[in-house]
């Protein structure tokens, strides 16, 4: 029972019930009384439990949002997003330096080629000059021959005029 009311009271509430009411009606009226009451405490349970849950609520929205925060600093994404850009560079690194070989590779098939070109170009130019023969040659035969500088064609003769 409620506190300030103890048992003289609910006897002064009850014998003034049975005189203003008469021993009848009473029954009904405490029935009444007594619905009444239950919906009440019904009607009051029902506010705590919706304020219980704004509460639940209200806690489940914080939470949500705190997860999502973690979510968003979340130090593993950051790790895995930091790995895949270094595996990125280090991928990029590995193409230039296929890339760096390759083009080393060209040049040196180019300079080989210009070499083969030039030998090629010099072995005709002295097959050419050993054709024409070096006429001016001294008594010592072929050894002076290869010992003297082929002679230079004129310019004309090499244009072709």
């Amino acid at each position: 029972m409620s506190p300030g009311i103890g048992m003289p009271e609910l006897l002064v509430v009850l014998v003034l019930a049975l005189v203003v009411v008469g021993p009848q009606q009473l029954p009904v009226m405490m029935r009444k009384v007594g619905q009444m009451l239950a919906q009440a405490r019904a009607m009051a349970k029902d506010f705590q439990n919706s304020f219980e849950e704004i509460g639940r609520e209200t806690e489940l929205s914080e939470l949500r949002r705190e997860i999502e925060a973690l979510k968003q600093s979340n130090p593993v994404n950051e790790i895995h997003g930091e790995l895949g850009k270094a595996a990125r560079a280090a991928q990029n690194d590995d193409i230039r330096q296929l890339k760096l070989k390759q083009v080393e590779k060209d040049q040196a098939v180019l300079e080989a080629a210009k070499a083969d070109k030039q030998a090629a170009l010099e072995q005709a130019g002295a097959a050419e000059a050993a054709a024409t023969g070096d006429r001016a040659s001294s008594d010592d035969g072929m050894a002076a021959a290869d010992d003297a500088p082929a002679p230079q064609k004129p310019v004309d003769e090499i244009k072709g005029r």
